[in-house]
């Protein structure tokens, strides 16, 4: 695929977390041309302020060029989608009312960028299910729709958690495309629409693997602490194991359990409890660029997820990367990981999981290190965009023609 111009309607702010978004288009854009709308919102900012935080995007187009033929654009965000702390009553109203009003206000911006920017029959690439009500608008020549999560998964409010999952039928039934990161993700909407394909998450293997080098430097804030280092690398929410990482740096009082990475870790007991060991430390949020120096010094990594909601359906981003950075990893038993098992320590319950820690820090044999190198070049994004390429050359050829919506699944959309 050449020279066609995507509009990205980005999931996250291109400076923000790295992950397939970012990954996927900055390759894209080597030989296509890509506008990526930042969504613009600060999901921790109270409703006032992220209003105003965002008025600037109301009357001006605020660009950035990140790189050759990749434009990055903020977006205005009016309102967020739903407040916890809500009403479950108002919410369920909310909702489909927000969506209505973030969509014509985005409708709006996109097509004042497409004005000034003189873009004309271009690849629309969706992200959320609240953007159903955005295909079509821009005349595009393709919908494609990257299901990254499950997102209806996050919710606890049952007629909330129902109307999203309206929403991503609605949109998976009128894209001509979905990508999907898991095969669970997959399954689902392959039954709503046959042009459905598999594309996991994946790893920038050159960037990774430079954690092999002897003479990569450490980084200060990591370098002085005691080893065996037990590390996690990656956003840090709802879907971690709390109790599971304190039972961790107790058992192993005399490692370094470090945590890199945006701290969302909701406030319980097991939380604080957790900040208090003595033997773990907080890094916070890293540079794509600067993870292989702190990878470098890990002598097992972990993925330490809660094995319910979105994460039995989810394909973490960082099992390539710790696979090219050659560490051996621990995870909980992700059924997206279960195909993996020959080069991961996979925990069978949380007492497992403990043990397989101690195993971990121990397997470091050169024939484990590349075995575990060797599936991750088999995993990168490069191959990704290729896997993604081959699927949409039939239609922009003209082989496959576009989907017509199948009307049952458009009901109650709107």
């Amino acid at each position: 695929m050449k020279n066609e111009t995507i509009i990205c309607i980005a999931p996250r702010d291109w400076h923000g977390l790295w992950k397939e978004a970012q990954s996927i288009m900055s390759r894209i854009a080597l030989d296509n041309r890509v506008l990526y709308f930042d969504p613009g919102r600060d999901s921790q900012a109270s409703l006032v302020g992220e209003m105003i935080g965002n008025l600037p995007n109301f009357f001006s187009l605020r660009t950035e060029q990140v790189q050759k033929n990749l434009t990055v654009i903020s977006s205005p965000s009016v309102l967020p989608y739903a407040r916890s702390h809500l009403p479950r009553s108002l919410l369920q109203v909310m909702v489909p009312g927000v969506a209505r009003i973030n969509a014509e206000v985005l409708i709006r911006h996109v097509h004042r960028a497409m004005q000034s920017l003189e873009v004309v029959s271009p690849i629309l690439w969706l992200y959320g299910p609240y953007h159903s009500s955005l295909v079509g608008k821009f005349g595009e020549k393709l919908a494609c729709y990257m299901n990254y999560d499950e997102f209806a998964n996050y919710l606890t409010n049952s007629r909330v958690k129902e109307l999203v999952r309206r929403y991503d039928d609605q949109l998976t039934n009128l894209v001509d495309v979905v990508f999907a990161t898991s095969r669970a993700q997959c399954k689902v909407r392959e039954a709503i629409n046959p042009h459905t394909y598999f594309i996991p998450n994946a790893v920038d293997f050159d960037l990774f693997n430079r954690a092999m080098m002897p003479d990569l430097p450490v980084p200060d804030d990591i370098a002085g602490l005691r080893h065996p280092i037990i590390g996690y690398a990656g956003r840090m929410a709802r879907q971690i194991d709390i109790e599971l990482l304190h039972r961790v740096a107790v058992t192993y009082p005399d490692c370094s359990l470090v945590l890199i990475g945006p701290d969302e870790l909701p406030s319980c007991p097991d939380e604080q409890a957790l900040r208090a060991a003595p033997n773990v430390f907080f890094l916070g949020w890293k540079k794509p660029s600067e993870l292989p120096n702190y990878l470098r010094v890990f002598d097992a990594a972990l993925i330490p997820y809660r094995l319910e909601g979105h994460v039995l359906s989810g394909y973490p981003t960082k099992l390539h990367e710790y696979l090219a950075a050659g560490r051996s990893v621990v995870a909980t038993a992700m059924p997206e990981l279960l195909p993996y098992s020959h080069v991961l320590h996979i925990a069978e319950n949380n007492d497992d999981f403990v043990v397989k820690v101690g195993e971990a820090m121990r397997d470091n044999a050169l024939q484990s290190i590349e075995a575990r190198v060797a599936v991750a070049r088999e995993n990168t994004w490069d191959r990704r965009v290729e896997d993604i390429y081959r699927n949409l050359e039939p239609f922009l050829s003209g082989a496959i023609t576009r989907r017509i919506p199948d009307a049952q699944n458009l009901a109650g959309s709107g």
